[in-house]
């Protein structure tokens, strides 16, 4: 709703837009979402396929969206869509605004996920959903550069997500390690245990340290798309390794659904996944270096 949605009406959108949605959006009293990803088009966002058709003063749109968040609640959501058909790649996308109710607009199915099980995600249907031009988020066939600079903002916010994730689960292991007793001593006493754990909070630290430094270049409007997918690659990574090995201090337990840190352990997941995935966002590093 803030980080990943509605962004694009902040920036890209009219005055007449801006006035129409925000105050709500601001109020809670309307939640957005952005529908981008595709069956057949995730982190290739050049790939996605839905198709917008001029008709008069609107667009018709036809295609599914798959995995977006707030897809089941969600009041209005950005949609991507293919407006020029005759190029290819990132040209000729355009972003609409299409509200919930919108005649040949439904929601196919809520997906069932692994993790993050309190944020309800979907896959949109649009068929022969006629949009209103004027509902057309920024200049015609150039939504893909909207889309990847926000992308931008995005990926900064799950990054501080993982970062925060991570130290908080050492947090709570520190804790547990300290009053669980085994072999007639803490767990805290044990030194194989005690060295793993100030290694992964040297690892959470670093990724904490560049966080705030790529937040800063970011906040300089430098070009930091580099900076960027390196935090967003190595925070997810270093957020999972310790979910990881703070399962395991906790024993059974950890394994246990009534445990927080199982819970935390299956939401971490989705961060090397969710907003470009670490494998996309190292090649983003390597066609910089």
């Amino acid at each position: 709703h803030t980080d990943m949605a509605s962004p694009h009406l902040a920036r890209y959108g009219t005055d007449a837009q801006k006035a129409k949605y925000l105050p709500a959006i601001c109020k809670g009293e309307i939640i957005t979402a952005v529908a981008v990803t595709e069956p057949g088009a995730g982190s290739d966002v050049a790939g996605l396929s839905t198709r917008a058709v001029r008709d008069g003063d609107d667009f018709i749109l036809n295609g599914a969206k798959m995995f977006i968040t707030n897809g089941v609640h969600g009041d209005l959501f950005f949609v991507a869509a293919r407006t020029d058909p005759d190029v290819k790649g990132s040209r000729g996308i355009s972003i609409f605004m299409v509200e919930k109710g919108t005649p040949g607009f439904s929601v196919s199915r809520r997906l069932d996920k692994h993790g993050w099980r309190s944020s309800d995600t979907a896959e949109l249907v649009f068929e022969d959903c006629r949009v209103p031009a004027a509902n057309m988020l920024g200049e015609e066939n150039k939504g893909f550069y909207a889309i990847m600079d926000n992308f931008q903002n995005e990926r900064l916010v799950l990054s501080g997500m993982a970062v925060g994730e991570a130290g908080k689960a050492l947090e709570i292991t520190l804790e547990y390690l300290k009053e669980r007793k085994a072999f007639g001593a803490t767990l805290w006493d044990k030194q194989a245990i005690r060295q793993r754990l100030a290694m992964l909070a040297a690892e959470v630290e670093a990724a904490r340290q560049l966080a705030y430094h790529v937040a800063w270049l970011d906040s300089q409007g430098q070009d930091c798309v580099a900076e960027v997918s390196m935090l967003k690659a190595m925070s997810a990574e270093v957020a999972n390794k310790a979910l990881y090995d703070c399962v395991q201090f906790h024993g059974g337990m950890g394994y246990m659904r009534e445990s927080t840190i199982e819970r935390m352990s299956r939401d971490a997941r989705l961060l090397p996944i969710g907003g470009g995935a670490t494998e996309v966002m190292l090649e983003e590093v390597a066609k910089r270096l």
